[in-house]
């Protein structure tokens, strides 16, 4: 993970396996990514296994809900990392996700260890040009010179989606794509916006 913090805010930028498993497993569910998370599919072409199911619906219910959890501003409990996804899905009232990522779990985890993998040897050369014209925007901002009390934060999500988007996916959550994450001019459009919506008292 990279980070960087200034006067009153920070910013970390990350990919993340376990929402890296939750897009694998939309894109398996056949879920319309126009219907729940980011509005774009995996780079990746994954075949829906779900087909005509009817417990469609409340997969993509559950999926949406999952989802909503996963983009919280909060970590994830480190004391459940250990437990097998499908388990913690089902523990959490996911029946429908729960049997898909118990069909799948291989599949899912790999496709989420190999662009951990993949981000781990490539970000360094374009994570740092991000992080600097991230903080550009917060300095334009005036976020920086800011006497509030509180610390805003920014927690940067790269993941391999087929076109080059950002998403505010939760309170300072920025869920963005990596080929956005390589395009400069692209990525300022879309991410300032964001910073003010985060910032809204600078």
């Amino acid at each position: 993970m990279y980070f960087r913090r200034g006067n009153n805010w920070s910013l970390a930028v990350k990919t993340d396996q376990t929402m890296l498993m939750a897009l694998y497993l939309r894109e398996l569910g056949g879920v319309d990514p126009a219907e729940a998370g980011p509005n774009s599919r995996l780079s990746s072409t994954i075949k829906n296994r779900n087909g005509a199911d009817s417990s469609h619906g409340q997969f993509k219910q559950e999926w949406s809900a999952w989802w909503g959890t996963l983009t919280a501003d909060d970590d994830t409990d480190q004391s459940v990392v250990h437990q097998p996804l499908h388990e913690r899905l089902d523990a959490a009232g996911f029946p429908a996700l729960a049997k898909l990522a118990h069909a799948h779990y291989g599949q899912a985890t790999v496709f989420a260890q190999q662009y951990a993998q993949l981000f781990e040897q490539h970000s360094p050369a374009y994570v740092p040009h991000r992080l600097d014209e991230l903080e550009r925007i917060i300095n334009d901002h005036s976020t920086e010179h800011h006497t509030r009390s509180t610390t805003g934060a920014i927690k940067l999500i790269d993941v391999p989606l087929d076109e080059p988007r950002a998403w505010l996916a939760g309170p300072g959550t920025i869920v963005a794509s990596t080929s956005l994450m390589k395009d400069s001019g692209a990525f300022h459009g879309f991410i300032q916006p964001m910073v003010t919506v985060i910032f809204p008292e600078s």
